[in-house]
């Protein structure tokens, strides 16, 4: 039962709070922009994957590194080197399973970007979570993934309404998907109940 009050704890903060401001999945326009809804759940089910296969030697890594200090330093490069080959292995997994789906997202996918959302959420994880517990670090990395996929498609809906609107010259492109991203950042934060400083 622990166990499992754990994994959605971790799942849910990391979902909500990881990407309330919708920072990872605005650095990575190519993951949402011209794509369509099947084909952004598609790229997300993948990172969603690839992060929680990664995380189960991520976890055994960070323990390792942990116990001894002097070897703390290395627990990026050994997370890029487990988030690299758990990469690999599901783009040659999706290649020969699904190879109408492989095609239709890898022609344009930011390799860059799924590096970033899923390195970055191994490292916060490591970081973050109760490191004595295998669901919180799980159920972090779970809750990562799942958040950004909801993050870009809330991306990509903003964008379908932007290009039906007459915005200003001046505000075209990215700044309207500021401000417009930051009201609905806003609004999350206040469903959230978050006291502003006094």
């Amino acid at each position: 039962m622990i166990f499992l009050t754990e994994l959605f704890a971790a799942f849910l903060s990391a979902m909500m709070v990881e990407n309330l401001l919708f920072a990872r999945a605005i650095d990575i326009p190519g993951l949402y922009e011209k794509r369509t809804p099947g084909q952004i759940f598609t790229i997300g089910a993948v990172l969603t994957v690839i992060n929680c296969i990664s995380s189960i030697p991520a976890y055994l890594a960070s323990g390792i590194f942990r116990s001894h200090a002097a070897f703390v330093p290395f627990m990026t490069l050994s997370f890029l080197l487990i988030n690299g080959i758990v990469f690999i292995l599901c783009y040659f997994a999706m290649q020969r399973l699904m190879p109408e789906r492989f095609a239709s997202i890898q022609k344009s996918l930011p390799f860059y970007g799924v590096n970033c959302v899923t390195l970055g959420t191994l490292l916060i994880a490591a970081r973050m979570s109760n490191s004595s517990h295998f669901s919180s670090f799980f159920g972090y990395c779970l809750g990562a993934g799942v958040g950004f996929t909801c993050a870009m498609l809330v991306l990509w809906s903003i964008r379908q309404k932007l290009a039906l609107t007459h915005t200003p010259k001046t505000f075209r492109g990215l700044p309207i998907t500021f401000i417009y991203l930051g009201i609905v950042s806003l609004a999350l934060f206040g469903l959230l109940g978050n006291q502003l400083p006094s």
